[in-house]
């Protein structure tokens, strides 16, 4: 026979459960900030400059290497980093794709740049004050 007090017991156990799952979600890695990258794709080496601001899963910023600053777009879900870059190159436009996972001060990844090939990038923190 169920029961007032079971029927309770049975409300507060599921609002227990339903309550550890929603705090189990992971909270995006905090990003934000200034990292120092080293980008290696099949045709060359470059180690530019990313300024990154984040609201939440959402990423915004600016890119700076050889052919100055960009914007950025991208996300984060817990410690999974995606982001593209797109500038122009005599005339011609070039886009960045990026996918990498972040590591307290480090992360990295594998990048494809349309025309220049795909390959690897490492980013560190910059130290403050640098």
């Amino acid at each position: 026979m169920v029961t007032k007090s079971s029927l309770v017991r049975l409300l507060v156990v599921s609002m227990v459960v339903v309550s550890a799952a929603a705090t189990a979600v992971a909270e995006p890695a905090k990003v934000e900030g200034v990292w120092n990258l080293v980008l290696q794709l099949e045709s060359i080496t470059g180690h530019p400059v990313l300024t990154l601001k984040q609201d939440g899963e959402k990423l915004t910023g600016t890119y700076e290497g050889r052919y100055g600053p960009t914007p950025i777009q991208g996300e984060i879900k817990e410690n999974k980093i995606v982001f593209a870059v797109a500038f122009e190159v005599e005339g011609s436009k070039i886009t960045g794709a990026f996918r990498g996972t972040v590591d307290g001060s480090k992360m990295s990844g594998s990048a494809e740049f349309e025309g220049a090939g795909s390959g690897t990038w490492s980013a560190e923190r910059a130290k403050p004050g640098k």
